[in-house]
């Protein structure tokens, strides 16, 4: 698997959790329930910041600012939760698709030292897979079944929508 493929893997299993978090009573999803980033939405977006923050570094070809958010002011709804990650995806194809096989060997200067390009990249998946078993286990202590978003569906899925 190459890591644009990787990428719409986890891009698809975003919008999976986000419909699901979706059908949530709005108070469930910004409770505080003592995890990472308190709420299920807070978890989410973290998420989304991470992934826009990593891949703006790695255009710049440097480390900058991250991104800044207020959850509270800035995401009230799941409308704007939905804006926000749409944006993020918008911006992370464009980079990885302007990507040629010699850019992933790239070294990405850290703070920990040189890093591959696709290191960085494998890290941004890493770090959404890792919220998502977080969303998962929150769901279900409120007894909301978690989207099934296996690889293997995401491969059926990805082929039926080829054929129609």
């Amino acid at each position: 698997m190459d890591i644009k493929a990787l990428f719409e893997y986890n891009w698809y299993c975003r919008r999976k959790f986000l419909e699901a978090m979706a059908k949530l009573p709005w108070g469930k999803v910004v409770e505080d329930r003592g995890a990472s980033f308190d709420s299920m939405r807070n978890i989410f977006l973290h998420s989304l910041g991470a992934e826009q923050g990593w891949l703006g570094h790695l255009a710049r070809g440097r480390m900058g600012e991250w991104p800044s958010h207020d959850y509270d002011r800035d995401f009230k709804d799941m409308e704007a939760v939905r804006n926000y990650m749409n944006e993020v995806e918008a911006g992370s194809r464009a980079y990885i698709s302007k990507l040629r096989p010699g850019d992933l060997d790239k070294e990405f200067p850290l703070g920990k030292g040189n890093f591959r390009v696709e290191d960085v990249l494998m890290h941004v998946v890493e770090e959404e897979i890792h919220h998502r078993g977080e969303l998962i286990c929150l769901m279900w202590q409120i007894d909301s079944e978690p989207p099934y978003a296996s690889y293997t569906n995401y491969l059926a899925e990805a082929r039926t929508v080829k054929r129609s």
